[in-house]
C-alpha cells in the first residue's frame, strides 16, 4: 500500500516517530519509530533514513500492523530500528530512491547569499535505469527548459543515489562542454536534451 506522511513526532531517545497513512482514511495511519543514529552512535544521513523508511513502509504487512501496540490515538506503533540499522550497514537503494535524490539535488533552496544557477522544472522516469531532469536558469524567463539524462544505476547495475557531482559541475558544463553531450531526440517538454551518463562514469 502506498503511504504518505501525516505526522512527525518526538519519539523515544534518539528516535523519531513518523506517522504514515494512505492519503484517504486516517484510520489507515501507522507510526514508525525510526532511529536517528546508527549502532555506533553516529547520525544516520537523512537520505539513507528516508530510503530505509520507504522500504520498511513498503514491506510492512497487515499482520504486523494488527499485532503492533497502539499509542494514545489508537495508531499502531512499530519500532523499525533493526531494519533501518540493517539498511545503514548495507544500503540497498531502489529506483524511487535514486529518482528522489536526483530531483532533490536541484530543488534544495540555496543559501540566501547564493542565488540558484539552475532550477528544477520537472523530472521524468524514462526507464528503470535513467531519469530526465528538466532544468532552466533564472534568466530563462518563459523559454522551455533543457533536459539532462542521469543514470540511476552504476556500472554494476546497482541503484545509485550519488548525483551531487552533477549539481556542482553542470553550471561549468553549461559554458561549452555540455554541447558535445547533446542527444538527437525530440522531447516536447524541453528544447534540448543532454546525456551526462558517460561523463559521470568517466567515459
Amino acid at each position: 500500500m502506498a503511504r504518505q506522511r501525516c505526522g512527525g513526532l518526538a519519539g523515544p531517545t534518539r528516535r523519531r516517530r513518523v506517522v504514515l497513512w494512505d492519503g484517504e482514511r486516517l484510520d489507515s495511519s501507522v507510526a514508525f519509530d525510526v532511529p536517528l543514529t546508527d549502532t555506533q552512535g553516529g547520525n544516520i544521513p537523512s537520505g539513507d533514513l528516508a530510503a530505509a523508511l520507504r522500504g520498511v513502509a513498503a514491506d510492512c504487512s497487515e499482520r504486523e500492523i494488527q499485532a503492533a501496540p497502539r499509542d494514545a490515538f489508537g495508531i499502531p506503533v512499530i519500532d523499525v530500528s533493526a531494519p533501518v540499522h540493517a539498511f545503514v550497514a548495507e544500503p540497498r537503494f531502489k529506483v524511487p530512491d535514486a529518482l528522489h535524490a536526483a530531483a532533490a539535488a536541484f530543488s534544495l533552496p540555496p543559501a540566501p547569499e547564493e542565488p540558484p544557477e539552475l532550477r528544477l522544472r520537472g523530472f521524468l522516469l524514462l526507464d528503470r535505469t535513467t531519469c530526465r531532469l528538466y532544468l532552466d536558469t533564472p534568466e530563462s524567463r518563459d523559454a522551455p527548459p533543457f533536459g539532462i539524462d542521469l543514470p540511476l544505476q552504476d556500472e554494476r547495475g546497482s541503484v545509485t543515489v550519488g548525483v551531487t557531482a552533477v549539481h556542482t559541475a553542470l553550471p561549468v558544463l553549461l559554458l561549452g562542454e555540455l554541447d558535445r553531450m547533446r542527444k538527437d531526440v525530440h522531447d516536447p517538454y524541453c528544447h534540448t536534451v543532454y546525456d551526462v551518463a558517460d561523463w559521470l562514469s568517466g567515459g
